[in-house]
């Protein structure tokens, strides 16, 4: 129970840090009046004869803008504003058009590379790794078993549906050692067993990116498959042999081990970065419950997945 709590704290921490994104654009009102717009341009004040002049060597000079405003969609908003350079303290001298001309450059280069990443390709294939912490899990009878930490990889494809939302599936692979208790028929009767499992995984997901810039805070939701291997005999050893033409009669033995098979499903939160308009980088926290058979409930495993995006 503790740890349950621990888990859905986690994501309600993880919900205010994209609280503006909460919004339909986290960029929008640029087009609305602001109270800036008002400002005027006033000719400097003039000192009356006879009166001292005040020391205007360290005033702001605001220099004359001269090149033409940067394109912008309508209802977004610049995300990194442009850089100003000011001139060397006590020169009084104001920006030259040269600094006027690389600031202005440099802006619209940054805007280029944020509007590239935005219009990216819609397809993006996936390359991970899944970390799986310790996890102890409860079946019918008093039978317990402890899953040890492990950490498996995962493949996938998604598809932007637009700069908000996203769909992807990912088939994931992992292989873990298990420490089981498992009790007999008679009182007291206790059977230690130890093995590996291993997972083989289909998950459907939905994911809702809360801002369109670099850095991207999502959550998520899915539902799947799980495949599961158990390595626990439930036959005897058994040999098969053949011919091969080369090497005469060949023997091997082998056993049937006990598969089981559930409904899983999850809920994630995590933070995607944007490393150009082809790559990024996305780490999230994820819970997976898996409906097992003969489980008490519907155990629960935690995971952290670091994935690689490519769009193509």
């Amino acid at each position: 129970m503790r740890m349950r709590v621990i888990r859905w704290a986690w994501l309600a921490a993880a919900m205010p840090l994209s609280s503006c994104g909460l919004l339909p654009d986290a960029y929008s009102g640029c087009d609305e009046p602001q109270p800036y717009h008002e400002a005027v341009d006033r000719a400097p004040l003039r000192v009356p004869a006879g009166s001292d002049l005040p020391d205007t060597r360290n005033a702001l000079r605001i220099p004359e803008v001269t090149t033409p405003e940067l394109p912008r969609s309508s209802g977004s908003c610049l995300e990194h504003p442009p850089a100003i350079r000011t001139a060397a303290a006590g020169d009084g001298s104001a920006v030259s058009p040269s600094s006027e001309a690389a600031v202005a450059a440099a802006a619209a280069a940054d805007r280029s590379l944020d509007r590239a990443m935005e219009d990216s390709e819609p397809w993006q294939a996936r390359l991970g790794a899944n970390y799986q912490p310790t996890t102890d899990v409860d079946f019918d009878g008093g039978t317990t078993a402890e899953f040890n930490s492990s950490t498996g990889f995962l493949i996938g494809l998604s598809y932007a549906l637009s700069r908000h939302f996203e769909i992807g599936a990912n088939l994931s692979y992992d292989d873990r050692d298990v420490e089981a208790r498992i009790i007999g028929d008679e009182p007291d009767e206790v059977f230690p067993a130890r093995g590996s499992i291993e997972t083989t995984g289909v998950m459907f997901e939905l994911s809702y990116y809360f801002l369109t810039g670099r850095i991207r805070p999502f959550i998520s939701v899915g539902a799947g498959w799980s495949f599961v291997d158990t390595d626990i005999p439930t036959a005897p050893p058994q040999v098969g042999c053949w011919w091969n033409p080369w090497y005469g009669y060949i023997c091997e033995g082998f056993q049937e081990t006990k598969s089981v098979d559930g409904f899983a499903y999850q809920a994630g939160a995590g933070v995607n970065v944007r490393l150009n308009s082809a790559f990024s980088l996305s780490g999230s926290y994820r819970m997976n419950w898996v409906d097992y058979p003969k489980a008490d409930g519907t155990p629960t495993f935690d995971a952290i997945q670091l994935i690689l995006h490519w769009a193509f």
